[in-house]
């Protein structure tokens, strides 16, 4: 079944489908996710954490079920040929499953979806991550089967996280320095780069927020000023990825390189933003 779909979507592929989907396949990057993310959190706080914990959680599991698994992509297989989609020309060729564009999407817009409680959104948001999926079967990166776990993953994440808001609220900083602290356990058996960047996003941006708690009132001011927060935001950011771009690409500096980018995003542009009154 999984060869015959992807045969399907091999023998339809035309210029316009291209650009149609490859617009979704843009979608699920993970920079553009990350963006949007951090954007709607120095925006808009109470929304933007609810998306955090699932993002920042979902990028660990699905990095780590990549390096379990190793199942080559659909092209390496002689399924289909590969036809690159945008911004992912150059991909892990044995990092088909789960397919991460898709569960990142899926906990992004099914976090956004279950914060406003419309059925409205539930249809527009529920209907990106089913796009977003066929985008990645069409360009012929990955099986079937590999959007349908990181659908299945991605909102397995976003339930879990609902669930935690609502019924544990005071808690929910403990549960994810929780999953911080254990995803530095498989990196002692078989690190893979992606798992260890993962798991510095997921350790920092936890430290972040916790430690935030203790420094001060972080209430944006009013629009249109509130609006400040994503250029001062931006600038800050690529300050210190700047300074932390000479670091290695690989071991143990290479996971404090994205901790300290996480806790610079998560706290040090909030001290920044309530330094300027923003």
């Amino acid at each position: 079944m999984d060869e015959a779909i992807l045969q399907f979507f091999e023998n339809i592929r035309n210029p316009v489908l291209t650009q149609i989907f490859g617009f979704f396949s843009l979608l699920g990057e993970a920079g553009a996710l990350t963006a949007a993310t951090l954007m709607l959190y120095w925006l808009f706080p109470k929304l933007g954490e609810q998306i955090l914990y699932p993002v920042l959680t979902g990028l660990y599991f699905n990095a780590e079920l990549k390096a379990a698994v190793r199942r080559p992509r659909p092209y390496l297989s002689g399924v289909v040929s590969k036809l690159d989609p945008p911004l992912s020309s150059s991909l892990d060729g044995n990092a088909s499953f789960p397919s991460g564009h898709t569960q990142a999407v899926t906990g992004f817009f099914g976090a956004l979806a279950l914060f406003f409680k419309r059925a409205l959104f539930f249809a527009l948001f529920g209907a990106l991550p089913v796009l977003v999926a066929l985008s990645r079967v069409y360009f012929g990166v990955h099986y079937p089967s590999d959007v349908l776990a990181g659908l299945l993953f991605g909102l397995l994440v976003v339930l879990f996280w609902a669930i935690v808001f609502r019924r544990f609220f005071a808690y929910r900083e403990l549960v994810l320095l929780l999953f911080a602290a254990l995803s530095f356990l498989p990196l002692f058996f078989a690190p893979s780069k992606d798992a260890v960047q993962a798991a510095g996003l997921l350790s920092g941006g936890a430290a972040g927020l916790v430690l935030l708690k203790f420094c001060g009132d972080g209430s944006p001011a009013p629009f249109p000023e509130r609006l400040w927060r994503i250029p001062v935001g931006g600038a800050v950011l690529l300050v210190v990825f700047l300074a932390f771009s000479v670091f290695p690409e690989s071991g143990g500096v290479f996971l404090l390189k994205w901790f300290f980018l996480a806790l610079y995003a998560g706290l040090g542009v909030n001290l920044v933003f309530q330094r300027l009154q923003i």
